[in-house]
């Protein structure tokens, strides 16, 4: 049995009727689980969240929610005030609630998607379970809303720059994965998101850091060169329908964004030099020069 029918035995136990979920989920649907059983919720309003990305993308969205909070993600585009539902362990204790970032009561229903739905339409997995009892850090969940309400009030203020050391473990870790990523094309389009959005926060620290050097620098022309692949590597990203395929545009992804780190560290660039750069600023779209191409 793979990881994800596990996943979804572990979602579905917390209904009295666990085969209710599946009936949800064969139509194209969700499961409706209480909270306080199998897991709590946390509903984050989408300005806190887009706040801290400084988008609403969810290619950017996605690898700030994953460094800070490190669990599974529901985002319900169509609820009413337009929601993310961070999932925690139950009972967990979470600073920095509110109105605007509620923790839901016990015996709360939440729409919960297939663990494979991971983009609309409908309700979808931003950052799915990565297994059985895989739930959001309370502190983590906690700093997201502190550092969204920061970011609101002031929006000058926010993070002063990316991990780079927790996206190179993290891309280390998807090298290493379990062999079956290879033949799940669910799990294989998941760590292809995952790449995707380590590369793409790695890239305003290659930016600065190229605007930091002399034109004439011999070590300049290197990392542009870095930010050239990284794009040419980004353009490329697409949905395969064969799991190998999509599982090895993956890895090149990660491998990519490895290269791009191991360069900043053998030209011993600060990693502060990402404090001019917002956090997650950079979407699809954008050029290695921050400008919007078409």
């Amino acid at each position: 049995m793979t990881e994800h029918p596990r996943i979804a035995q572990w979602l579905a136990s917390a209904l009295d009727t666990p085969s209710k979920a599946w009936l949800g989920w064969e139509r194209g649907g969700t499961a409706m689980p209480p909270t306080g059983r199998a897991f709590d919720a946390v509903r984050i309003s989408a300005e806190i969240i887009h706040a801290v990305a400084q988008s609403g993308h969810p290619d950017v969205v996605r690898p700030c929610l994953d460094r800070l909070v490190d669990g599974p993600v529901i985002h319900d585009a169509y609820g009413v005030g337009v929601s993310y539902y961070v999932l925690v362990p139950v009972g967990a204790r979470i600073e920095h609630t509110g109105t605007d970032a509620p923790v839901l009561a016990h015996g709360t229903y939440v729409g919960v998607p297939d663990v494979h739905r991971t983009a609309r339409p409908g309700p979808y997995w931003l950052l799915p379970p990565r297994g059985v009892g895989d739930l959001c850090t309370p502190t983590g969940v906690g700093r997201l809303i502190r550092l969204g309400r920061q970011r609101i009030d002031d929006p000058a203020s926010g993070p002063a720059g990316p991990d780079l050391e927790a996206i190179e473990q993290r891309c280390r870790t998807l090298l290493t994965g379990p062999a079956d990523l290879a033949h799940d094309l669910s799990a294989a389009t998941e760590a292809t998101q995952r790449a995707r959005g380590y590369l793409m926060v790695a890239l305003p620290v290659l930016d600065d850091a190229a605007g930091r050097m002399p034109a004439e620098a011999p070590a300049r022309s290197r990392v542009l060169l870095g930010i050239t692949e990284a794009h040419r590597q980004l353009g490329q990203a697409r949905e395969e329908a064969v799991p190998v395929r999509q599982y090895a545009h993956a890895r090149r992804l990660a491998e990519c964004c490895l290269a791009q780190l191991a360069l900043l560290r053998e030209l011993d660039v600060p990693t502060d030099v990402a404090a001019s750069a917002p956090d997650c600023r950079y979407g699809p779209t954008a050029s290695a020069t921050g400008t919007r191409t078409a």
